[in-house]
Parts: structure tokens; C-alpha cells; sequence
């Protein structure tokens, strides 16, 4: 088995199927923008996650892109790591603010995990 397709089967099982719907460009854009936006604000922050994968290829489970972050391998976080950890999943939502003038729906689910933060 190769990396490829080791990295293709644990991306199936996280996300789901690939989609083949085409998506406009102004969707595309909308979605990288919001993905980059989880990635460089992790980047920064100093309780922001190492970032292992970012992709805007929509998938079965509803994602149209995802940023995935390597684990953090510690049981107790701080408060200022908890921070940092909303502030990342809010970062593509403020992305898209930023740089489209307006939030999209695809940003709800971040609310969510907020939230359960």
C-alpha cells in the first residue's frame, strides 16, 4: 500500500466520498478562502494546532474543504490554549468576512464546534 493511497483511505473515512459535482468558481474561492483563513490563523497562534492537510474538494459527509491538524497529544489544555483553539476554528469564518464582505452558510459548522469547545 502506498502513502497515496493510505492518505486517500484515511481522508474517505474522516470526510467521506469525493463529490464530482462541480462547483462554481466563486464557490471555489469562498471555500479556499475560508480554508486558508482555519490555516494561517493556526499558524500564528501559539495554541494553534500544526496543520497537516488543508483541501477545498468537496466530500460525501457535507464538507466542501477541510483543514486537518495533527492531534494534540496533550489530556489538559489552558485557557489560552482553549482560546487559540476557538480562534482557529473561527478563522475561516473571519476570512470570509474579510475578503468577501460576507459569511457564507459553510461557516455554521463552525459556530458549532465552538461552541463544544
Amino acid at each position: 500500500v502506498s502513502t497515496e493511497e493510505f492518505e486517500a483511505a484515511s481522508e474517505r473515512v474522516l470526510a467521506g466520498l469525493e463529490k464530482k459535482n462541480l462547483m462554481s468558481k466563486e464557490e471555489k474561492r469562498t471555500v479556499a478562502i475560508h480554508e486558508s483563513g482555519h490555516a494561517v490563523v493556526s499558524w500564528f497562534l501559539e495554541g494553534g494546532a500544526p496543520l497537516l492537510k488543508l483541501t477545498i474538494i468537496p466530500r460525501s459527509k457535507g464538507s466542501l474543504g477541510f483543514a486537518q491538524y495533527l492531534p494534540n497529544e496533550s489530556s489538559l489544555e489552558t485557557k489560552e490554549e482553549l482560546l487559540d483553539r476557538i480562534c482557529c476554528i473561527l478563522g475561516g469564518r473571519c476570512a470570509e468576512e474579510h475578503f468577501n464582505g460576507k459569511v457564507t452558510t459553510g461557516a455554521y459548522d463552525d459556530l458549532q464546534k465552538a461552541y463544544k469547545v
